[in-house]
């Protein structure tokens, strides 16, 4: 019989090595029988039936091996989504609607495995995947019950019936021994036990101890104890009947019993058993609930999980995450009575991109206010959150945060920009005008540098929903394009890399994204520096506002027309962070200014991001130096300045000579520059109050009425009193008309141009 096995290994020359070693200890046994049976016989033919049955078993095994496909995993495995520390934050269930995730043995605890072969085929090491003796005990156990409730399965074979089901009756039983067979010779003993770990059913949808162990007990198969690999270990049997939450007396009974079978078999120690078996039952909450859900959506909706990949790591911060989801529930709390109902958070990781939070509403899921909106990725009004944008390209052209722009009355053909108090300061430097946020400086730069220019850097800095081919008015000054909130951090990360742009991304990769520059360092440093300076902001907002910290920090704040969009953005030289208040359905609040509704949610998420970070100020270019420029023209300081100032400038503007002092009429980097086409008068202020002096003659009471024109050749203009003409000039002429008690409009009108005039109104008392 040795000799026909022999020439049957030797017939089949495809057999692996693992097949070929078998078959060579299977001639030895066979050669063992034959050498010790007797010579003649009933014995010696029984055996040798048996030992020839077997022989053809084994052949026919390895003549029409297991399928491989069927041990494969990728199909049936579920989809993991992990935070960038490793931590779950939603599984997707497989193909088969079940969370299962396949490890190696190595990455199982021993005690599992151990409890497992306790549970159910403690001679799962000398066995050919059928136990005959089992079997036999089975077989007269169902004669006596006249059915088949005993199977006498080994593990081998429990593995067969997972991958491919039988009836439960003869037939079926024996083509699943036949399977175990051919899996016995397909693979080896820890690999068989690796197959049936990964694919047996835990109950709670977990397929494998993997998944049981994270839908159980919130942690990886490695990590478990040997009370909680015991009690896992148990349930394959009848998931629902030792169901631990539904029935844990019976579960914890099995429990002790497996633990006192491994404690007979020396493989623990009584004492260890004891204490297992002790140990009370608890159990994690369960993992199928979304944490980070808006982010979970969007990955799904941008379809970003990698095919084939089954855990995915993203690069939220799971800490971060919930810390300002909590605290995006307080802060609504504490701004409810200005009839905010919606809050929401971006995180960005300045170096990588990397987003490392993402609260798109104050609750997902919540029907009431449309909680299940993500605002960081919907199209809402920026405010003067993109003012700095404006001064950038102004800054590229050779100003820097000390030239002089002016806030005085302006029309620009039916468009009236005001600030939001209506009052005009006159002359005063950029970075006091971007600190304190007026509008009516910054749609007077935009008309110099704009509006295509403006949306163009706009895009390139990451603002994608700005269409850089659009034609916008000067009103995107002020905001007037919607953006996402995700996409507005992105592009104040531009700033925060100087002037580095890269997209933000969502998923944790090892390469870091390539970053393309759409501003010099320098010009990003300028606007970093007025961004970043408090008593810029001083004018408008005071000392103390919410945009202190205790570390370096550039931001700026933006309310929308009407009250519906707070927003505030910041950034460090490690994290930009970007905060909206307000409602999704656009219902205005009431009279709620974004330095007291997003600004205090903004201060608690840029301190809550940059704990535990090293704390760096903004690091200068070498191309940015210190100047003494002139606070009455912006440019630099000569003998005869009357009031200097200490400035940061570009080197290069200096050599080359072309510093601008002034940022009304100076040729933009596109040509000409498209300076306002409205008249402004300068004389007498707005709201002005003059008191006629009784002593002396009306002649001698006058006042002259003066204005500018945006036309470079000069304009002549024609001066209105309450609508009743008073006087022509040319316009760089004074105009004077005689005081009388009363209210007046005045009015002045550039002659022959189309819709360019300004008003003002002044008081007279007599």
């Amino acid at each position: 019989m040795a000799q026909v096995v022999a020439r049957m290994t030797l017939s089949i020359p495809a057999l692996d090595a693992r097949a070929r070693l078998r078959c060579r200890a299977l001639t030895a046994v066979t050669g063992w029988l034959d050498a010790r049976l007797p010579r003649s016989g009933a014995l010696r033919t029984l055996v040798q039936v048996a030992i020839g049955l077997l022989v053809t078993l084994v052949g026919a095994a390895l003549l029409f091996p297991y399928p491989a496909q069927r041990l494969r995993y990728d199909d049936i495995e579920s989809t993991r989504l992990l935070d960038r520390h490793g931590r779950l934050i939603y599984e997707q269930r497989g193909s088969t609607g079940v969370f299962m995730q396949p490890v190696g043995l190595d990455d199982i605890a021993e005690s599992v495995v151990l409890a497992t072969l306790s549970s159910e085929d403690a001679g799962f090491y000398y066995h050919p995947g059928v136990d005959p003796i089992g079997v036999g005990r089975a077989l007269w156990l169902d004669l006596r019950g006249g059915r088949f409730a005993y199977g006498g399965s080994t593990l081998t074979q429990q593995l067969a019936k997972r991958l491919d089901p039988q009836p439960r009756d003869l037939l079926g039983k024996a083509r699943e021994a036949w399977d175990a067979l051919r899996l016995e010779l397909a693979l080896g003993k820890r690999e068989l036990l690796a197959q049936y770990l990964n694919r047996v059913s835990y109950g709670r949808l977990a397929v494998g101890i993997e998944a049981a162990s994270w839908r159980y007990y919130g942690k990886p198969a490695s990590q478990l104890s040997l009370d909680e690999g015991a009690l896992l270990a148990v349930l394959p049997r009848a998931p629902s009947y030792y169901d631990p939450q539904r029935h844990p007396e019976r579960a914890l009974a099995r429990r002790a019993h497996v633990l006192s079978r491994m404690a007979e078999r020396g493989w623990i120690t009584r004492n260890e058993a004891d204490r297992a078996a002790a140990a009370p039952l608890s159990f994690a909450a369960p993992a199928s609930e979304r944490r980070a859900p808006h982010v979970v959506d969007l990955v799904a909706v941008r379809s970003l999980v990698q095919e084939g990949n089954p855990a995915q790591r993203l690069t939220i911060d799971l800490d971060l995450q919930e810390a300002l989801e909590r605290r995006v529930r307080l802060h609504l709390a504490e701004v409810e009575r200005f009839g905010a109902t919606q809050a929401g958070v971006v995180v960005i990781e300045n170096a990588t991109g990397d987003v490392l939070a993402m609260v798109g509403s104050r609750r997902y899921g919540e029907r009431e206010v449309a909680g299940s909106v993500n605002v960081t990725t919907s199209l809402r009004t920026p405010g003067s959150t993109l003012k700095p944008f404006v001064y950038a390209l102004a800054i590229a052209d050779g100003a820097h945060p000390s030239s002089l722009v002016r806030d005085v009355p302006t029309h620009f053909k039916g468009y009236q920009p005001r600030n939001p108090d209506s009052v005009f300061r006159g002359a005063l430097p950029l970075r006091e005008a971007l600190g304190s946020s007026l509008n009516v400086p910054a749609v007077r730069t935009a008309a110099v540098v704009g509006p295509d220019r403006i949306a163009r850097l706009l895009n390139d800095a990451g603002l994608q929903s700005v269409d850089p081919g659009g034609r916008y008015g000067l009103s995107i000054a002020l905001g007037g394009v919607s953006v996402p909130l995700v996409e507005l951090a992105s592009a104040y990360a531009t700033l925060a890399r100087g002037g580095l742009a890269m997209p933000y991304r969502l998923l944790a990769e090892p390469s870091l994204p390539r970053g393309y520059r759409v501003l010099s360092a320098e010009t990003a440093f300028l606007v970093t520096d007025a961004l970043a300076d408090p008593t810029a902001r001083r004018r408008e907002f005071g000392m103390e506002t919410p945009l202190e910290l205790p570390f370096a920090v550039a931001a700026k704040t933006g309310t929308s027309q009407g009250y519906c969009d707070n927003v505030t953005v910041g950034y460090t030289p490690e994290v930009t962070v970007a905060a909206w208040v307000g409602n999704f359905d656009g219902a205005p609040m009431r009279g709620l200014l974004a330095m007291q509704g997003a600004a205090p949610l903004w201060h608690e998420a840029m301190l809550r991001s940059m704990a535990g970070r090293t704390r760096r100020g903004f690091a200068r270019p070498a191309g940015v130096i210190r100047a003494d420029v002139c606070a009455t023209t912006g440019l630099l300081a000569d003998a005869g300045c009357p009031r200097r100032r200490s400035e940061y400038v570009a080197a290069r503007h200096l050599e080359e000579g072309d510093l601008i002092g002034m940022l009304d009429g100076y040729r933009s980097a596109e040509g000409a520059a498209p300076r306002p086409s409205g008249v402004h008068i300068v004389a007498p202020p707005p709201d002005a109050t003059f008191v006629i002096d009784p002593l002396l003659p009306p002649a001698r009471q006058r006042i002259a009425l003066r204005a500018e024109t945006a036309s470079a050749d000069g304009s002549r203009l024609r001066w209105f009193v309450n609508g009743e003409p008073v006087g022509e000039s040319a316009a760089t002429q004074p105009v004077h008309w005689t005081l009388e008690p009363g209210r007046f409009r005045l009015r002045a009108e550039a002659i022959g141009e189309d819709v360019t005039f300004d008003e003002i109104e002044i008081e007279v008392k007599g």
